[in-house]
């Protein structure tokens, strides 16, 4: 089967004042490499499939360009992530073009916004068939193996005689060590290592991609879909998987990447195994990443500035306790300015 995958982006976030080109040709945008459609990408070629990718973030393809090639090419499957919800809205206008032209083909929303909100995007975007809830490795190729009866695809929402069905939820998957790297080859762009979040803030102009080694985070913050999302839960690669793609990536030539963890900073005897790794097979390629400042880890910041860490992303939120309180952060002020201060020791 041929399968595209588009990821939405707010237009507002990601352009760069003018298109330029890097010095491969590519054209090189701001923004995080959208890494859930590279990592499917990866899964459904592997089961044998076809996969064509779009990024909006690069300014040739608005919306018209990738609807003429879904009506040349008759994908099996259009896929749709977006993250949140102002790109919502841009999701909703690209589907709805999408079937204005095209009666046959099947659409599925995914990402973390439609996760959450799944009954509702359905209901107020009946143009998409599926609404794909999670994890999407697994339920993107169950999905393809039960396009025309998905009532047994597990974390799947659709609709059936006019109501719409909410398919059981899946097990958490766990084993994150057995999907392949994602698909950075096949979308032609080279991404400017830029804030999280498609924060118009520039870091740096080296070759920059993004990796996730977990997924999860265990606190109970209460403005954050991130515990609802991955139900409290925290799952990681082993370190050798890990550092096997960091190997990767410099072969790629890559010169940064950051860590899309939720919270990189847990377990240290694993962070310690990465850092090792990283020294062991003398890699030069430069990380950083997001944590929590009551890391446990601490100790290891300057392992981690050794081993090439130069970022590090501290969810900080407030600089007033009773706020932080509030927001169930469970960390104290004291806690902030210690976690800034070693890692400043350590040189990161």
């Amino acid at each position: 089967m041929r399968i595209f995958l588009i990821h939405v982006r707010d237009p507002q976030f990601y352009a760069l004042p003018a298109k330029t080109r890097a010095a491969n040709g590519n054209v090189r945008v701001m923004g995080f490499p959208p890494i859930g459609i590279m990592s499917l990408s990866s899964v459904i070629k592997q089961a044998g499939h076809e996969c064509v990718m779009f990024d909006q973030a690069n300014p040739d393809t608005p919306n018209q360009v990738i609807i003429d090639r879904i009506n040349q090419e008759q994908p099996a499957l259009v896929g749709l992530s977006f993250l949140s919800t102002t790109s919502y809205p841009y999701a909703k206008m690209l589907a709805r073009e999408i079937r204005a032209t095209n009666q046959k083909v099947k659409l599925a929303f995914g990402g973390v916004f439609a996760s959450l909100n799944a009954s509702l995007v359905k209901l107020q975007c009946p143009e998409v068939d599926f609404v794909c809830r999670g994890d999407g490795e697994q339920l993107l190729l169950d999905l393809l193996a039960n396009l025309e009866n998905p009532q047994d695809v597990a974390s799947l929402t659709w609709m059936k005689n006019g109501q719409v069905i909410q398919n059981p939820n899946r097990a958490m998957e766990r084993q994150l060590d057995q999907w392949p790297f994602p698909d950075r080859e096949s979308l032609k762009l080279d991404y400017v290592e830029s804030m999280p979040l498609d924060v118009p803030v520039v870091l740096s102009l080296r070759r920059f991609t993004t990796m996730q080694t977990s997924r999860g985070c265990p606190w109970p913050c209460i403005f954050c879909d991130i515990p609802i999302f991955n139900e409290g839960k925290w799952r990681a690669r082993s370190p050798q998987h890990v550092v096997a793609e960091l190997k990767h990536l410099e072969g790629l030539g890559y010169e940064s990447v950051g860590f899309v963890d939720d919270h990189f900073l847990l377990q240290p005897k694993r962070i310690e195994a990465i850092c090792n790794g990283i020294m062991e097979a003398k890699l030069s390629i430069r990380w950083g990443i997001e944590g929590r400042v009551d890391s446990v880890a601490q100790h290891l910041f300057p392992a981690m500035a050794k081993a090439n860490c130069g970022a590090m992303m501290f969810g900080i939120e407030s600089g007033s306790q009773k706020i932080l309180d509030r927001l169930k952060k469970e960390q104290t002020l004291d806690q902030v300015t210690t976690a800034v201060k070693n890692a400043k020791k350590a040189g990161v």
